[in-house]
Parts: structure tokens; sequence; C-alpha cells
């Protein structure tokens, strides 16, 4: 048997795509799940208005812009291959950006990166923040049912929050001094 035409998977992602929104209507939308990331992006929203810098707010939305772009990379990579999903999702979009994505996590390393300065006192943070995403906060959206490990697991998630602090550190260390060149 060949492989499946352009045309067999072309019909087979429009019939995921009426099922995805079908489900999407009927079993996510103002469901528990649906209400805990909504509240969840709002309260992080709030937390950003209130404790980001605005001093250094250039630099703080370069971090998160960051975060987004690697950590939006990482979502399509792991749920087009079958290692992670979103049962739950605030849109019809699959991923599902607002889970974590667009907000929660950029605020998270905006924070982090504000407040600790020196790549001792980064990493340390960054370790801890590290352990408590993976363990505790994924641990929690998987028993509500917003997130969803097939093959992946909390190690890998650490290591791969860990990877995003470092590669934002490294590239804003980067900019900085480009920027001191100039």
């Amino acid at each position: 048997m060949g492989a499946p035409s352009w045309e067999s998977i072309t019909s087979i992602r429009e019939s995921f795509q009426v099922q995805y929104w079908n489900h999407w209507l009927h079993d996510d939308l103002f469901s528990f799940g649906w209400w805990l990331v909504l509240i969840i992006n709002l309260i992080f929203l709030y937390v950003a208005f209130k404790l980001i810098d605005r001093k250094r707010l250039f630099e703080l939305l370069t971090v998160g812009g960051i975060v987004i772009a690697i950590s939006t990379l990482m979502d399509v990579i792991l749920i087009q291959y079958g290692f992670t999903a979103y049962p739950t999702s605030i849109t019809p979009l699959s991923p599902s950006f607002f889970v974590s994505t667009y907000i929660v996590l950029p605020v998270i390393f905006m924070l982090l990166y504000q407040y600790f300065f020196t790549w001792k006192s980064y990493m340390l943070a960054m370790i801890i923040t590290s352990l408590l995403l993976a363990f505790i906060v994924e641990n929690l959206l998987r028993w509500v049912n917003v997130y969803e490990y097939i093959k992946w697991n909390n190690v890998y998630s650490m290591i791969a929050y860990l990877l995003i602090g470092i590669i934002v550190k490294v590239q804003m260390t980067i900019f900085s001094k480009a920027s001191i060149r100039s």
C-alpha cells in the first residue's frame, strides 16, 4: 500500500476540522475547564498589568515574544506528532494557544526575567518554577482535563521550561550587548 494522496490528507484535515469544531462547541465551550482556562488567563493579564515594570516594557515584551515563539513552536510540534494535547480550549483552534502559550507562560517568564538579574538567581528561580509548572501545574491541568500527556511526561516538561528560560536569558544577553555597542 502506497502513501496517501494529498487529496486524501486534505479530506482527513477537513473532517478533523468539522469534528474538532463540533467537539469544542458541545464539550468545551462553557465547560468547567473552559471557565478555568479563561479565569487563569485573565488573572495573569491582571498580574502582568500590575507587576510588569513599565520602564522596561520593551525589554520585557521582547522576553514575552521570545517565550511565545518558542512555546508555540513546541506546542505545534508536540501536538502534530501526538506527544501532548489540549482536550479543553478557550478557542476552537488546535493547538489551543490560550491555555498557556500566549499569556500565562510569557507573563511568568517576563516576571522571572524582571526580578532575577544574575544568572545564578535566575537559574535558581527557573529550576523552582520549572519544577512547579511541570509537576504541580501540569498535573492539575491534566486532572481537570485541560492538558493531556500522550507520549510525554513531567520530566520532559521540566526540561522544556528550563530550556526556554535559558534561551530567553541568552537571547536577551545577546540583545543587551548588541544595543550597548550601537
